[in-house]
């Protein structure tokens, strides 16, 4: 590739080359033009004082030696071709030869005048220059002199001289351009070398520029300028690339800071996806990402892997009681605990809630793993202070071995999960290992999850009614009660396939049923019992929170679809206060458009009373484990007493649950208790089975 330097030396050197050429061609031209006029003048100062000469022997006979002699002067010129002296009839007397005119005549002056009549096309057309007029004649490379010889009135002859300045101008040519040729070359030289030097000069900013775009280029590096000369064309360009290089450095500067931001970002959103927010732990997905890369370790290895489930016991009543921030206190308080106490092996994370996992790697014997729970046990069952308060709490933990699942992570949990369970039912604050014995409880539970998604298409729900009674024991109300029978587990508790559908999500897409199952038989209902009669649903918090189930019963309200006036709903007073803000808009709406509303297993929970005057509710409901007391525990029957009195005060109805007594009936009627419902009136039944009790009574 040619460079910049190349190409514009190029340029001047043939710029100086054509200039020079030019020059000297023309001065050539003009050198001529001055020679030939030089010349001429000359030819004719001669010719006009040979002439004067001529004068006196003009008369003398042809080729005297006067004539002769005056010619011969013409020796001294060179470029002297011939020389006729003519009488004034145009007779010949007298001719001269020339050096230049031998050079073209070699053998007679005959044959000089043919070739000179051969060689100018515009003599005249005999061959003589006798013909021409008096005066200078130019033709082509020659000069004719015509000069009179005497007065002009009176012409006694005529003089023709003729120059050949062909060769005369060939030979000081050639001594010109000898002459003039060296200093030209030389200057050419000079003016190149000059020349040179100025472009390299002017260049070298430009050279500078590029060396430093190639250290860029090189080294990265944009913290670079350079100097801007007093030029024009390079102090713009070079200004240009000083401002180019800044820009440059400023962006690079903010792309550093943007990069740096990002990974900060990046790592934190990692922090996010792989580690719990509140405690700083290993979080669900983490965890599983782990247990998968270790339990393909230790299968592979063939070495051993334990799991420990880990529930915090009593973590609920510390957090209905106190409130959500003591809580998150309390569990970061527990995994910084925990945390500490685990040995090397052992890593542990947070699944969610009060629900930990602790994966012990590379297990020597089970009696490590269960100095390692055991640890974890005695570590958290101590007493606590958080936010000013002393709490008590302990660990339930499930311990599972990887190889009796086959190193499957899924099976792993369950089992760990499974075992954990047994140990909240076994009395808390202690581990369990999971066995066999355990793995049908486990399977019961995964054949209900994998049931329940059929049974809703299967139609596989029904509801069953249990009465409640007024103190002349006449039937006010009904509360709906969800029974499942499966083609395959056969009848299925309540309490086993509630759990699972709430773990699976479930629970809202049964609620949205029993509404409206409920709904469709309420016309028998009325019919049976009369339009005073008011159905009690029962609502979960999962319900509360989802927008479906809320959003479903409020537009079938306004619909009519749903009857306000005999639609009771009962919410349980842990639910609503894990829901408070969610419940009492909820129930707000409810209210205005004249739904009852029942606190259902008042007295179990721990903040009742302090936000009992706040629950926009109608009836109060006694949770069966006061009442079956009634009759046995004084403390029970004062307790009881209590909460009839403070409903009665808030201007709440009360029901009385889980009466089974004539005793209990007769001392909740002798207080005042305006509902009864138990098995002493009714247990569950269906419909139709309602319908044929009380027809047979």
């Amino acid at each position: 590739m040619k460079s910049l330097r190349f190409e514009i030396s190029f340029t001047t050197i043939t710029s100086i080359a054509v200039v020079s050429t030019l020059i000297i061609s023309l001065s050539i031209y003009v050198y001529e033009k001055l020679y030939i006029e030089f010349i001429a003048t000359e030819v004719e100062a001669i010719a006009q004082n040979m002439a004067i000469d001529l004068l006196d022997y003009i008369d003398e006979p042809a080729a005297q030696f006067n004539q002769t002699q005056i010619l011969l002067r013409l020796e001294e010129y060179e470029y002297v071709e011939t020389a006729n002296v003519y009488d004034d009839e145009n007779n010949l007397l007298n001719s001269y030869v020339g050096a230049a005119g031998l050079s073209v005549v070699k053998n007679s002056r005959d044959e000089a005048l043919a070739q000179s009549s051969m060689k100018f096309d515009r003599t005249p057309e005999n061959g003589e220059y006798s013909q021409l007029s008096l005066g200078m004649h130019n033709l082509e490379s020659k000069v004719v002199v015509v000069k009179n010889i005497g007065e002009m009135s009176f012409p006694l002859g005529k003089l023709i001289l003729t120059f050949n300045l062909q060769e005369a101008l060939h030979e000081n040519r050639r001594r010109y351009v000898i002459l003039v040729a060296p200093s030209v070359i030389a200057l050419t030289l000079l003016s190149l070398f000059i020349s040179t030097r100025l472009h390299r000069r002017s260049l070298r900013p430009l050279e500078n520029l590029i060396k430093t775009m190639d250290s860029v280029v090189d080294e990265q590096s944009y913290d670079v300028t350079v100097e801007e000369t007093n030029k024009s064309e390079t102090a713009a360009l070079s200004h240009a690339f000083n401002n180019m290089m800044a820009n440059i450095k400023s962006q690079s500067q903010m792309n550093a800071q943007k990069n740096l931001l990002l990974e900060q970002q990046q790592s934190k959103l990692e922090t996010l996806a792989n580690f719990d927010v509140l405690t700083g732990l290993p979080n669900r997905q983490y965890l599983m990402k782990t247990l998968s890369s270790l339990l393909a370790k230790n299968q592979r290895e063939n070495t051993e892997l334990c799991l420990m489930f880990l529930d915090v016991d009593g973590f609920k009543n510390i957090n209905d009681s106190f409130g959500h921030d003591t809580g998150d206190k309390f569990l970061l308080h527990i995994s910084a605990i925990m945390s500490r106490v685990l040995p090397t092996n052992a890593t542990l994370g947070r699944l969610g809630g009060d629900e930990f996992l602790v994966i012990v790697d590379s297990v020597s014997s089970h009696t490590d793993v269960e100095h390692i729970a055991t640890n974890l046990i005695d570590s958290v069952m101590k007493a606590h202070d958080v936010n000013r308060l002393r709490l008590d709490s302990s660990l339930s933990i499930g311990i599972a071995v990887a190889s009796e699942c086959n190193y499957e992570a899924s099976t792993l949990i369950t089992n760990a999960d499974v075992a954990m369970y047994r140990a909240k039912k076994e009395g808390k604050g202690r581990l369990v290992w999971f066995n066999s014995a355990m793995f049908e409880d486990t399977q019961r539970k995964i054949q209900i999850s994998m049931r329940l998604a059929n049974a809703l298409e299967n139609d596989s729900f029904y509801l069953t009614y249990q009465t409640k009674v007024g103190p002349q024991k006449d039937i006010e109300g009904v509360e709906v009660l969800l029974r499942w029978h499966d083609e395959v587990l056969g009848l299925v508790s309540p309490a086993e396939f509630i759990p699972v559908a709430e773990k699976a999500d479930k629970i809202s897409l049964i609620s949205l049923w029993v509404i409206n199952q409920t709904c469709k038989e309420l016309p028998q209902l009325i019919a049976r019992f009369g339009s005073h009669i008011r159905v009690s649903i029962n609502l979960s918090a999962h319900d509360l929170n989802n927008t479906e189930v809320t959003n479903c019963i409020l537009n079938g309200l306004n619909s009519g679809e749903i009857s306000a006036q005999h639609i009771e709903f009962e919410i349980t007073e842990t639910a609503y206060m894990n829901n408070f803000g969610v419940a009492n808009s909820f129930f707000e709406a409810l209210k205005k458009h004249g739904c009852h509303l029942s606190l259902d297993d008042f007295g179990t929970g721990y903040s009742s009373l302090s936000y009992l005057t706040e629950f926009n509710i109608d009836t109060l409901k006694i949770d069966r484990q006061f009442v079956s007391q009634i009759g046995q525990s004084e403390r029970s029957e004062k307790i009881t007493v209590a909460i009839i009195t403070m409903a009665k005060s808030l201007n709440f109805a009360v029901c009385a649950e889980g009466v089974e007594t004539e005793e209990q009936e007769t001392f909740l009627l002798a207080h005042d208790c305006d509902l009864l419902q138990g098995f002493l009136y009714s247990r569950p039944s269906t419909l139709s089975q309602l319908q044929h009790q009380v027809a047979t009574k």
